[in-house]
């Protein structure tokens, strides 16, 4: 009896989502819908065309005045025309059921989409007169099947059973229809409604058809904003093209050009990008660019996997067994590469500014600092919220883009949070360029850094105990905050991810504490180390490194044996402590990483992060931090096909995503952020260096003039399992 019951389910979900056998031709399944005499095909019994046969039989009967007064004329009369067609096998006709999708191989697996040929629905065509063409018309839908899966018995083999942590039975099938363009999202639920209740005796409360799923072949209309866009991107590009030969001409004759018209000149701005000179000026960190750069690949590894699982993969529940391997807890943990980033910002925040202070009798010029600061940052930003906001529903299109491709609709009323970098607390859910929340929450780190500057200036250490007890306030206000929601150690179980992120990641006060650690790391390594190697016993070396590491590994793979099965869950005090004093530890790795290294106590581990690749490649970090993340999504949903989930998947498409991103950050990073640097300093230093500020906190780089600029360009990212 089982054997037939699960025989019985399995037709049913076959014939659900179109591959019910070509043999069952008078069902009972179908209710009203009979079988025509087809030959053999695959259109005969499948859900697609059912729906353009039950449109047939409902308009033909006269019981159903109803809904055929609901559905437009035209809509009707295109429908009708479709359906003679397929009785006809005109291949005009077979394209609409062909492009709708079928049932995929891996249901029990999470393959619950099935996609259909979309390019191939929207170019459907068919011209009858010269008023009368009909259209395709691409639909993502919702199809009801809890009702199917409650009868399902689950397995009982301990050793084979489904990971359980966020998996659950789907109760929707994703199934991708082609419509007449007549036809609206709610005509097409009329029809659509009663086919699926016969064919599933599913009861549909829901509309499965919506509009904002629906895509037609619409031509493309430019708005304002879109000709503003390419005006202004053609207008930079001319502006570049214009100084880099005006300025390759003053070279050649010996002249030094004016520095605002070389200010966008490509010749000269190109090679300070990927020129690197070797200094031994003691305000250079060397190994900062390394830890920048591996942590920014951090950071697009980790996003890469937020993307990577939102594509229809055709076995998307290897992604619950997947969290249990070692590997998976480097994107699980990747956010404690923020940490990092607090870290050196808060350590070169403090030696940028007393550097200055050291000129100016600890004085700071509060408002050239901050505009300084603001006027860095924000054209990059700005130029990738106009590409959002306008060329960037045109980058793609496809189920895929109706879903996951909806950034611009972030932007339409959070836009201006983000350049005045207060989108973690006024649009938390909303943030428009969704990893820019690192730089809201760094800008006011640096805004509020006086506080903390002055007082360390004119008291010294005397300073540092109120800076500690404020550190640690605001550690046991993380604290405060699991235990009163209930949040879990690791996100991917936690059922409120979203409030987490508001209420613990994105807060200012929640990355204090790292921040203030490399303030503090960064006040007595300018005070007392600056200059001068200090020399330690071999034995001590080694110690240190270990307990570095050991801290390191710790935090990364420490909390792995809670997630395997078996093990217990979590207490929520472990979580609560985990978070806070996880990444007070990791801060504090990195400190000792930056002092060995400066110390020479760090052996190959300094070659390394000191390598001239680095020093390069850290220069273009910033803008490959704002801009990857579009990168991703626009990857990830110009996807028509089904895909398959596995990590050499993932490094594949970690590959394709960081040389795109890095391509196009050389072009911003000569566009935007170099020109501004150079007529910041054509304006407000009349050609030599612009007055010494403090390091903005997204800085790693340092360049090796005799006075030292601190650049900043540091980045993180929202990681949500």
């Amino acid at each position: 009896m089982g054997r037939h019951f699960h025989l019985g389910l399995s037709i049913a979900l076959l014939t659900v989502l179109g591959y019910a056998q070509c043999s069952i031709e008078k069902t009972s399944n179908y209710g009203n819908i009979r079988s025509v005499d087809l030959a053999p095909s695959p259109f005969k019994s499948d859900i697609a065309f059912a729906f353009f046969k039950e449109a047939h039989e409902l308009f033909a009967n006269n019981s159903s005045s109803r809904a055929n007064l609901e559905i437009n004329d035209l809509c009707r009369s295109h429908l009708e025309k479709i359906y003679s067609g397929i009785l006809d096998y005109q291949e005009w006709a077979l394209e609409w059921p062909d492009s709708w999708g079928r049932m995929p191989m891996g249901l029990f697996w999470g393959h619950t989409i099935s996609m259909g040929a979309f390019e191939e629905c929207i170019a459907a065509s068919r011209k009858f007169s010269e008023t009368d063409t009909i259209h395709g018309k691409y639909c993502l839908t919702q199809v009801p099947i809890k009702n199917l899966f409650s009868q399902v018995k689950p397995r009982n083999d301990a050793l084979q059973a489904r990971i359980s942590y966020k998996q659950k039975d789907p109760e929707n099938f994703e199934l991708g229809i082609c419509i007449p363009k007549s036809c609206s999202a709610a005509d097409v639920n009329i029809i659509y409604k009663s086919v699926v209740e016969k064919l599933t005796n599913e009861v549909v409360t829901k509309p499965m058809a919506m509009e904002n799923y629906c895509r037609a072949d619409d031509p493309i209309v430019l708005r304002g904003i879109d000709i503003f866009a390419i005006v202004f991107i053609c207008c930079i590009v001319l502006i570049m093209i214009l100084s880099s030969i005006y300025d390759a001409v003053q070279q050649k004759q010996g002249l030094k050009g004016r520095p605002l018209f070389t200010a966008f000149s490509v010749y000269s701005n190109a090679p300070k990008i990927f020129t690197v000179k070797k200094t031994n000026n003691p305000n250079v960190i060397h190994c900062l660019a390394g830890m920048r750069c591996i942590s920014m690949m951090w950071v697009v590894f980790g996003h890469g996997y937020m993307t990577f699982y939102e594509l229809p993969h055709l076995d998307r529940n290897k992604f619950y067994t997947w969290i249990e391997t070692p590997y998976s807890m480097l994107v699980q943990n990747a956010t404690l590469c923020v940490d990092t980033f607090f870290f050196m910002s808060g350590l070169l925040m403090l030696w940028g500014a007393f550097r200055e202070m050291e000129k100016t009798k600890g004085k700071l010029n509060l408002p050239l600092m901050y505009f300084h600061r603001y006027i860095r940052l924000t054209p990059v930003v700005a130029v990738v919220i106009l590409y959002i906001m306008s060329l960037y529903k045109y980058s793609g299109r496809g189920p895929m883009w109706m879903k996951i491709g909806t950034q611009d609709q972030r932007c339409s009323d959070t836009w201006w949070a983000t350049l005045l970098y207060v989108q973690n607390y006024v649009f938390p859910y909303k943030i428009c360029v969704s990893q820019s929340w690192y730089l809201a929450v760094d800008t006011q780190l640096y805004v509020i850094s006086p506080i903390f500057l002055i007082p360390l200036w004119k008291w010294g250490k005397k300073a540092l105990v109120p800076i500690v007890i404020f550190g640690v306030l605001c550690m046991a206000c993380t604290f405060a905050t699991f235990m009163k929601e209930g949040f879990t150690l690791f996100r991917v179980q936690d059922d409120h991810v979203d409030l987490r992120q508001r209420l613990t990641y994105y807060p200012t006060h929640t990355r204090v504490p790292t921040w203030l650690i490399g303030v503090i790391f960064g006040y007595f390594f300018f005070k007392y180390n600056r200059g001068r190697t200090i020399a330690m016993k071999k034995s001590l070396v080694i110690l240190g490194w270990a307990v570095a590491f050991g801290i390191m590994l710790a935090c990364v793979w420490g909390p792995y044996w809670r997630i395997l099965p078996g093990t217990p869950n979590a207490p929520i005090i472990e979580g609560a402590l985990y978070e806070p004093l996880s990444r007070a530890s990791w801060a504090c790795a990195m400190g000792w990483i930056v002092w060995a290294c400066y110390n020479g106590h760090g052996g190959i581990i300094n070659d390394f992060l000191s390598w001239s690749f680095f020093q390069g490649f850290a220069r273009l970090s910033y803008c490959m931090y704002v801009i990857h993340r579009i990168v991703q999504l626009v990857n990830g949903a110009r996807i028509q096909h089904d895909t398959k989930f596995g990590d050499y998947e993932a490094i594949l498409r970690f590959w394709h995503d960081f040389g795109i991103s890095l391509t196009l950050s050389i072009f911003a990073t000569l566009a935007f952020e170099a020109p501004i640097l150079g007529i910041e300093k054509a304006i407000f230093g009349g050609g030599s260096p612009p007055p010494k500020k403090p390091a903005e906190p997204l800085s790693s780089i340092v360049t090796a003039e005799p006075a030292v600029t601190i650049t900043t360009n540091i980045e993180t990212k929202d990681l949500k399992a």
